[in-house]
């Protein structure tokens, strides 16, 4: 798993440069992206696009994790992976 989310991240990294991440409702011709990598114990994305495409890539690892995205265009892709770790202790009980 851990080499999994290392080579993501790093996918990710080497394609950040070429991505436009705009602020919410800033942009709306052309393709807009957004990339998220999150490595916390609680994790929140929440990622609104309204452009003529959007794109949108997130990755959480975490105890928490939750992801909204939502998006209004001609074109929308989105991916979330998620990866859990942490004590299910709470569970047992």
């Amino acid at each position: 798993m851990r080499a999994s989310i290392l080579a993501m991240t790093a996918t990710l990294l080497v394609t950040a440069p070429f991505a436009y991440a705009g602020a919410n409702g800033e942009r709306t011709h052309g393709p807009c992206f957004n990339v998220q990598i999150q490595n916390e114990r609680d994790n929140h994305s929440s990622v609104r696009q309204n452009c003529d495409m959007n794109f949108s890539r997130t990755v959480q690892a975490g105890h928490y994790n939750r992801a909204e995205t939502i998006q209004k265009g001609r074109i929308n892709d989105n991916k979330v992976r998620q990866y859990q770790y942490g004590s299910f202790r709470s569970l047992d009980r």
